[in-house]
């Protein structure tokens, strides 16, 4: 009886309870939280499979939060960093947010040996500060304009003469024959964001703050990004939607001939298999007159980081250093797997060469290759800061935009003065 009462005493020693597992004492725990289990949640979990191949002493216990992830954290830091993970999810409009309220809460990582040079830049720049670089960059918003083949066939045009660079002006002019002929309006637009106008602003490499973070809407990208609408809308070119899921129906269902967007919308498209074969997507439509402007731009898109306060931050160092920012063939293999399984796009560059990326799809005109595209485009995508105070910006431009789409707003002028007046009575600034 004495051996078994110390067997049981010894078992107990070497077993150590964590909230939702068993961990053997002398294990190591990595938390990490995220949101959206079949995407993030998805990749993260398949990050920690390769990683357990070489650390298999290492649990990565990935924990969603559902919503509210930003507020959760943020009450924790208040708390002095009480109940944090050790390494979360951003998203990348507002990280700047945090590393500016909070300064030192993040490992930098570019100290720590990841190579940023191997990652699109255009995610880089909202998580460096002062020559430090604190986030492991994720997944891709590359955009493009999703066109419908069969309604440009209807109207007597060759689809395949549109897949190429174009300005904004061939789209409008595009949009105007199209609708002439089929009686299809080109864009489907949702008036609850600033997709459309942030896409535009971003591909001239322009920004809606200034370096000090005081708001800039008199730039030219941004007059004429708003003048772009206003004559697509003036047109009637322009389908107006209020809210997601009526804006996916506009396109889903044919209302519209075209929309904006980025290449997460892919699922979205594939969820109509009636529509096999009628899309195909061109690069994001070029700003034109203004010096600077690109063929691609972004629309979403998060990143990692690493709490410094972390017990276990070297591990969580090492764990995303080895999966995420690393050649080693099952790293590689890793984000062509994420990108089938979840459509979860990375920005690490030498993950392009994977055959989910150069595949052709099926789904699409021709068979487009889609994912090689969006990863070529993503290499040219200009660097946008946000500031803490973005999300501010975007409500007020929203709203703008919507009073000039229904005409109460007579000019591009007086739409950047109803934002600024707006954004000044929400911020203080």
């Amino acid at each position: 009886m004495k051996r078994i009462v110390m067997g049981l005493m010894v078992a107990l020693a070497i077993v150590v309870f964590v909230p939702g597992t068993m961990v053997a004492a002398g294990a190591k725990t990595v938390t990490v939280w995220y949101w959206d289990v079949n995407f993030n949640g998805y990749s993260m979990k398949q990050a920690a499979a390769v990683y357990n191949k070489t650390h298999p002493d290492v649990t990565i216990d990935i924990v969603e939060i559902p919503q509210g992830i930003d507020n959760k954290i943020e009450a924790g830091l208040q708390a002095g960093g009480s109940g944090l993970p050790d390494i979360a999810l951003f998203q990348d409009f507002i990280i700047e947010k945090f590393v500016q309220n909070y300064p030192g809460i993040f490992v930098d990582l570019k100290a720590a040996g990841v190579d940023y040079s191997k990652f699109a830049q255009y995610k880089v720049g909202p998580m460096t500060d002062k020559g430090k670089i604190y986030g492991i960059p994720f997944d891709t918003g590359s955009t493009g304009f999703w066109l419908r083949t069969d309604f440009l066939k209807q109207a007597g045009l060759n689809p395949d003469n549109y897949q190429k660079n174009l300005t904004w002006k061939q789209i409008t002019d595009l949009g105007v024959t199209v609708k002439a002929k089929t009686g299809k309006p080109l864009i489907a637009y949702d008036s609850t964001n600033i997709d459309f106008v942030r896409i535009m602003v971003q591909s001239a490499g322009a920004q809606f703050f200034k370096k000090d973070g005081s708001l800039d809407l008199r730039t030219p990208a941004m007059k004429q990004a708003l003048t772009t609408l206003k004559d697509l809308n003036d047109k009637g070119l322009v389908y107006v939607t209020e809210g997601w899921n009526n804006w996916i129906s506009a396109f889903n269902n044919g209302d519209t001939a075209g929309f904006l967007q980025a290449l997460w919308i892919i699922g979205t498209l594939k969820s109509k298999p009636d529509n096999a074969g009628k899309w195909m997507v061109i690069p994001t439509p070029l700003l034109s007159g203004v010096p600077g402007a690109q063929n691609a731009s972004n629309n979403g898109g998060s990143s990692w980081y690493v709490f410094s306060g972390s017990k276990n931050k070297d591990i969580a160092v090492d764990f995303l250093k080895s999966t995420w920012a690393s050649t080693a063939p099952d790293a590689l293999e890793f984000y062509n797997t994420i990108l089938k399984g979840a459509g979860a796009m990375g920005t690490y560059l030498p993950s392009r060469n994977g055959s989910n990326y150069t595949a052709k799809d099926e789904f699409f005109y021709k068979n487009q290759a889609v994912y090689a595209d969006f990863a070529k485009w993503m290499e040219k995508v200009p660097v946008m800061m946000y500031t803490p105070n973005y999300v501010a910006m975007t409500t007020a431009v929203q709203n703008a935009n919507l009073l000039m789409l229904k005409g109460e707003l007579k000019t591009v002028d007086d739409v950047i003065a109803h934002a600024e007046q707006e954004y000044k009575q929400t911020t203080g600034q």
